[in-house]
């Protein structure tokens, strides 16, 4: 079978895909709302990637991208925990996707656990999350 790479142009102008492949990538989208899109169906994306969590693209090595996505999962549920007197905690990092937009736009799929809950099973969670540059201190 022959392995299927979206179109890495520089502008997500229509006329870069033709209207089928245009349409293929807005059902995708649909499904998951970017969070978990099957990037193998598609040869056009409007320049969304999957990221590969193992790699060091978006940092300096020895971090990796898993690293640099769990501190972002960590944000954000830091801001859901406040925003609803919750205390959910990061349990792994499943999935990114990600776009460039005023920054990057990451759609970050992982599992979190509820000390709240007895048996603390881990429940699925998503969180898009927009990323500037130097906007975050580590």
């Amino acid at each position: 079978m022959e392995e299927r790479i979206c179109d890495d142009s520089d502008s997500d102008n229509s006329e870069d895909g033709t209207p089928e492949e245009i349409q293929l990538f807005y059902d995708e989208w649909d499904k998951s709302q970017g969070f978990e899109i099957d990037f193998s169906k598609l040869n056009f994306c409007f320049d969304w990637k999957p990221l590969d969590l193992d790699d060091s693209t978006m940092v300096d090595e020895p971090q990796t991208n898993r690293d640099f996505i769990a501190m972002l999962s960590n944000r954000a549920l830091t801001k859901h925990n406040a925003d609803n007197g919750t205390s959910l905690e990061l349990g792994k990092v499943l999935r990114a996707n990600f776009h460039p937009s005023a920054g990057i736009t990451f759609y970050i799929s992982f599992q979190v656990n509820d000390p709240s809950v007895v048996n603390r099973q881990t429940k699925p969670y998503r969180a898009m999350v927009r990323y500037l540059a130097g906007d975050i201190e580590r």
